[in-house]
């Protein structure tokens, strides 16, 4: 717009990847946005991609392909939940007022309940079951954590500010030099220039799994058979579990979701944190929380008793981490109710009905049968977020006045019609 004057915001929140940025730079000129960067740091490439509008009109709901207002796609909605037999909640990519509205109307119309990022949480969940863990939050592992021991893919692929944010410059409590080793692939470009002034090592392993074992039991005192774990020489494994013992706070980070076996390695992690534990201070500290999945499940803990994976039928409910799946769920479903907010994520194959609040740009590969475009959380409406550890809640602004309705909004038009 032409006669819109150019707004700078500083200190924005993401709500996108869990990290919990707030320090972001955002630029609004009518309803045109551009993020410009982070003060101290360049920006997030998610963040700017997420957070960018053009000045255009909104996408309009539709039913079949056909324009439609959003009380016409409510209505819509709203019957098809009622023929439906078995619906499921699919996506949930929404902010704590979103979730809650969800869950309600799950409770009201039966369903499953389950966010399309629900595998590595389960992953994890699978090893915290069996044995418990000793987790570690961001503002430890940033303020006192001397050894970090990444596991896995380098994670600044998948959070691009991760290294910046735990290993800052000036840590409150932790002494130098700071250490990084990264076990199976090598850091990148931009993991090294994060954490430049860090010691960081390579272990390179062709099986994670084998090599946390080993180093839990060299960290006992004890020696493994064999000459070489997972790829790793019985050496380089030896000095590694000397590091671990020698450290004031050890920490071991994975993320699930990328990692084959990601329930063996949250458990192999867990158990090597027990052990450095009985010496010196060590935590896990799982890598996670796109979409504010992290909040959803947490909603769903509070309102239902059970977490994610769950089935809503006659007002009571049931949970089956594997049955209730979506990917299961929708086997067996006729009515799919697919919702990302914060991102055009598309929803899974599925030959049933499809209702989908979606974000505008989505690109479906069939039309769904009734589409009502949301706003995002921290762009068209304030909203509130939790961040990866689970333990922080994070307030979302708006950054332009709505034109879309928000997750819950759009909701409760649809239960209220």
């Amino acid at each position: 717009m032409a006669d819109a004057s150019l707004q700078t915001i500083n200190d924005v929140v993401c709500g996108f990847c869990g990290l919990g940025c707030d320090d972001l730079i955002v630029e609004v000129e009518g309803r045109d946005i551009r993020a410009k960067g982070a003060e101290g740091g360049p920006m997030c490439p998610e963040a700017a991609r997420l957070l960018r509008r053009m000045d255009v009109p909104d996408q309009p709901a539709r039913i079949a392909g056909a324009e439609a207002s959003l009380t016409e796609a409510a209505g819509a909605a709203r019957r098809l939940l009622g023929e439906a037999r078995a619906p499921v909640f699919a996506g949930l990519g929404v902010d704590m007022a979103g979730a809650g509205a969800l869950a309600d109307l799950a409770v009201r119309f039966g369903g499953v309940l389950d966010h399309y990022a629900s595998d590595g949480l389960f992953a994890n969940y699978a090893a915290a079951q069996r044995t418990g863990w000793l987790a570690s939050t961001l503002a430890e592992v940033r303020n006192r954590c001397d050894l970090l021991l990444v596991v896995g893919e380098d994670p600044s692929q998948t959070w691009a500010r991760l290294f910046e944010r735990l290993f800052p410059e000036n840590p409150l409590f932790a002494g130098s030099p700071r250490k990084v080793v990264f076990l199976g692939s090598a850091p990148g470009e931009k993991a090294r220039q994060q954490l430049a002034g860090t010691e960081i090592s390579h272990i390179a392993s062709d099986d994670v799994v084998a090599t946390l074992e080993a180093l839990g039991v060299l960290v006992a005192g004890k020696q493994p058979p064999g000459a070489s774990f997972g790829g790793v020489s019985a050496d380089q494994a030896g000095e590694l579990a000397a590091a671990l013992r020698a450290a004031r706070y050890a920490v071991v980070t994975w993320n699930a979701g990328t990692l084959d076996e990601g329930a063996l390695v949250a458990e192999y992690a867990t158990k090597l944190v027990d052990v450095i534990s009985v010496e010196t201070r060590a935590g896990v500290f799982p890598l996670g929380g796109r979409d504010n999945i992290i909040g959803v499940n947490q909603l769903l803990l509070w309102r239902l008793g059970y977490p994610m994976r769950t089935a809503v039928r006659g007002q009571t409910s049931s949970h089956d981490g594997t049955l209730y799946a979506s990917g299961q769920a929708l086997a067996d479903a006729d009515l799919m109710v697919w919702v990302s907010a914060f991102r055009p994520e598309p929803p899974p194959s599925f030959a049933g009905k499809v209702i989908a609040l979606a974000h505008p740009d989505t690109v479906f590969d069939k039309e769904p049968d009734i589409l009502i475009p949301v706003g995002t959380p921290g762009v068209d409406h304030a909203g509130t977020v939790f961040r990866m550890d689970s333990i922080v809640s994070l307030p979302l602004g708006a950054l332009r006045v709505a034109t879309l309705p928000s997750v819950a909004e759009a909701v409760r038009c649809l239960a209220e019609g």
